[in-house]
């Protein structure tokens, strides 16, 4: 979907120089795409602390011994 957003050539050039892209659409989106990473780690590290977890790899791990001791 296209959308226009209005930059200053200034602000061009230096999302150009940080992502190392030559053209400008190609630095936008690079940016872009950074960004959303950033802020998907963001969000998953706020979570941190609030997901409980069962202590039970030793039993997991216990029954994927003895699958394969079976096979």
């Amino acid at each position: 979907m296209p959308t226009i957003v209005d930059l200053s050539e200034q602000e061009i050039a230096e999302l150009k120089a940080f992502t190392n892209q030559a053209e400008p659409t190609a630095a936008i989106r690079s940016a872009m795409t950074e960004y959303l990473r950033l802020a998907r780690r963001i969000q998953l590290k706020s979570l941190s602390g609030q997901v409980t977890m069962d202590d039970n790899w030793q039993a997991l791990e216990a029954a994927e011994l003895r699958k394969f001791d079976g096979d």
